[in-house]
C-alpha cells in the first residue's frame, strides 16, 4: 500500500482524468443533492409536507430494486409537474426565452428545462472555496488530461479554458474524441436540457447504451489514471459504468487498474488525509483501488499540480484533433502542414513532426517547398505556409534557381509588407515578358480568338496549353483560364513532376499568365 499522496501521484505514468460527481458542485456551487433537487421541485407543485414521502411510497411500489428509486420518483414528479406547467397552475413557469424556446421548438420536457434553468441560476461560486477552486483551475493547464462527469452544470466549462465538451452518450460515442483536454458530460448538460438523464426512462436508455460508452471510454481507463471525486464509493452510477468496463477485461488487465484508480472520499473528520485499499465487487469480478479520505481537496490539487505534461492540455488536444482530421480527410489544415513525404529521396528517419509557433518551425519546413508546389498553389491554393513566410525565407532563393521566372503577384497581394526586390521582379514580368519572341512572331497564324475555342478543339492538354500563349492579352478570359488550370490539376495533381519538359514549360507559362492577369495587371497587389 502507498505510504503517502506524493507516492501515489508519482506512480502515475501520465496525467489523470477526473471522474467527477455531484459532490464537487455541491461543494463549490452549493447546489442540492439529487434528493434535495427533487424536493425543491415537489414543493413547487405541492404544499403538502408529506409530498415527498407520498412520491417515494408510490415509486417503491413500481421498482424492483432500491437503485431505481430516485429515477422513478423523478419520473412521477415530472409527469405531475408538466401537467401543471402547461396549464400554468400555481404560476410555476420560470423559464427565460432560451429555455422557453427549448420547450416550444424542441419539445423539451418543461420539468427538465426548469431543472436546467434552476441549476444555471444557482451556480454561484462559494466564497469559502475560491482558493481551492483556483488551484483546481491551474490543474487544467498541464496536470489534468480530462473530465468525465455525471453533473449537469457548467462548472468545468467555465473554469477549464480551452477544453472541448461532449454531451451525452450519443455525442461521445459518435465523435472522434482525443482523450486530452476534453470534458465528457455523460448525463447531459443544462445548456441542452433534453440531454439530461434524470428519470427512469432516461436511465433505462442510458443503461441500454452503456456497453457502447464503456467501449469508447476503455482506452482512457487503460491509459490514464482515474481519480473519482465527488461521489460516494457506493454510488450506483459509478458502479454501473465500472461494471460495463470490467466486463470487457480479463483478470490481468483488471489487476493493472489497481494502481490507476483512486477514489477520493470526502470525510470531515480527517484533518490531512488517510490512505487505504478498497475492493469493489463487480458481479463476478473484483476491482481493487486506492481510497483516500480527506476534507481539504487543495491537498490533492497541490500534489497533482506537480505532475505536468510538457505541452498544455488544450494545445495537445487541438493538435491531436487536427492530426486526426488530417488522417481521416487527407486535407491539410491551417496548423497541420504536410510535405511530400512520399518523395523517395526522403528516408523515413528524416521525417519529423514539429509543434511550435509558425515562425519558429517554418524555415525548416520551407526547405522542401519546391517551385512546382509554388506554381500549383497559385491555382489550387494548397500551400502549407503563409505567403509572408514563403516570400521572406525562400522567395529570392527559388527565384534565382528558376531564372527569376516565378509567379509572384498572388503572394505579394496577400501581404501588407514591402518586398522591394521581389516587387521589382514582378513588375518586370508583365504579359509581354512572359511570352517569348518566337510565340509573338507566330501569332499571325493563330486561328483561335478565345481559350474556350482552343479547349473545345484540343482534347490534349499539351496542345491546348501551347496554343493559349499565342492569344493576345485582351483575348484571354481569366475565368476560362482558371477553370482549365484547375481541371488539369484535379486530373493530375502531380503533373508538374512529369518528365515531359514541353508540357511543364507550357503549363508554367500559363500559370504565370494567370498570376499576372488576376493579381498583377492592375498593380493593386503592391
Amino acid at each position: 500500500m502507498y505510504k503517502n499522496l506524493k507516492e501515489i501521484i508519482d506512480s502515475f505514468n501520465t496525467t489523470p482524468f477526473l471522474f467527477v460527481g455531484s459532490g464537487i458542485t455541491r461543494r463549490y456551487y452549493g447546489l442540492p443533492s439529487w434528493k434535495g433537487l427533487l424536493e425543491i421541485f415537489i414543493n413547487k407543485i405541492s404544499n403538502d409536507e408529506f409530498a415527498f414521502a407520498s412520491y417515494e411510497n408510490k415509486a417503491k411500489e413500481l421498482i424492483k430494486n432500491e437503485n431505481e428509486l430516485y429515477p422513478k420518483i423523478a419520473e412521477l414528479i415530472e409527469k405531475d409537474f408538466n401537467n401543471l406547467w402547461f396549464r400554468n397552475d400555481r404560476n410555476i413557469r420560470n423559464l427565460d426565452q432560451y429555455y422557453s424556446n427549448k420547450v416550444k421548438r424542441e419539445s423539451v420536457s418543461p420539468f427538465k428545462a426548469e431543472v436546467a434553468m434552476y441549476i444555471k441560476n444557482k451556480s454561484n461560486i462559494s466564497t469559502e472555496y475560491i482558493e481551492e477552486i483556483e488551484k483546481l483551475k491551474k490543474l487544467s493547464i498541464r496536470s489534468i488530461s480530462g473530465i468525465i462527469t455525471t453533473n449537469y452544470d457548467d462548472f468545468f466549462e467555465d473554469n477549464f479554458e480551452g477544453y472541448k465538451r461532449y454531451v451525452g452518450q450519443d455525442e461521445l460515442i459518435f465523435s472522434g474524441i482525443q482523450g486530452i483536454g476534453e470534458i465528457y458530460k455523460i448525463h447531459g448538460t443544462i445548456e441542452e436540457p433534453k440531454s439530461i438523464v434524470i428519470d427512469s426512462k432516461d436511465y433505462s436508455e442510458f443503461d441500454d447504451k452503456s456497453s457502447y460508452l464503456a467501449a469508447k471510454l476503455m482506452t482512457i481507463f487503460i491509459e490514464h489514471p482515474i481519480i473519482f471525486i465527488g461521489y460516494s464509493i457506493s454510488d450506483i452510477n459509478i458502479q454501473k459504468i465500472l461494471n460495463s468496463i470490467i466486463k470487457c477485461l480479463d483478470t490481468e488487465k483488471i489487476a493493472k487498474l489497481k494502481n490507476r484508480f483512486v477514489f477520493i472520499e470526502y470525510n470531515t473528520g480527517v484533518k490531512n488525509y488517510e490512505i487505504s485499499e478498497y475492493t469493489m465487487k463487480m458481479e463476478e469480478k473484483f476491482l481493487e483501488m486506492t481510497k483516500i479520505k480527506m476534507s481539504d481537496f487543495s491537498i490533492l490539487y497541490d500534489e497533482l499540480y506537480k505532475k505536468k505534461n510538457k505541452i498544455p492540455a488544450k494545445i495537445l488536444r487541438y493538435y491531436k484533433d487536427e492530426l486526426y482530421n488530417f488522417v481521416i480527410t487527407n486535407e491539410p489544415t491551417n496548423t497541420i502542414k504536410v510535405g511530400n513525404i512520399e518523395d523517395e529521396r526522403i528516408k523515413d528517419e528524416e521525417l519529423v513532426m514539429a509543434i511550435g509557433k509558425v515562425k519558429e518551425v517554418a524555415f525548416d519546413g520551407l526547405r522542401g517547398f519546391s517551385a512546382n508546389e509554388w506554381y500549383r498553389d497559385i491555382i489550387m491554393n494548397d500551400k502549407r505556409f503563409k505567403s509572408d513566410d514563403i516570400l521572406e525565407q525562400i522567395g529570392l532563393k527559388l527565384l534565382r534557381e528558376n531564372s527569376n521566372r516565378l509567379p509572384l503577384n498572388k503572394y505579394l497581394s496577400q501581404t501588407d509588407k514591402k518586398y522591394e526586390e521581389l516587387e521589382k521582379i514582378a513588375l518586370e514580368n508583365n504579359f509581354d515578358n512572359i511570352i517569348s519572341k518566337s510565340i509573338k512572331n507566330s501569332r499571325h497564324r493563330m486561328k483561335y480568338n478565345s481559350i474556350e475555342e482552343i479547349w473545345k478543339e484540343h482534347n490534349n492538354w499539351e496542345h491546348a496549353l501551347s496554343q493559349i500563349a499565342h492569344l493576345e492579352e485582351d483575348k484571354i478570359d481569366i475565368e476560362d483560364l482558371e477553370k482549365i488550370l484547375i481541371e488539369i490539376f484535379k486530373k493530375d495533381n502531380d503533373i508538374l513532376e512529369s518528365n515531359n519538359n514541353i508540357l511543364k514549360s507550357n503549363l508554367r507559362r500559363a500559370i504565370r499568365i494567370y498570376d499576372y492577369l488576376k493579381y498583377g495587371k492592375n498593380k493593386r497587389a503592391f
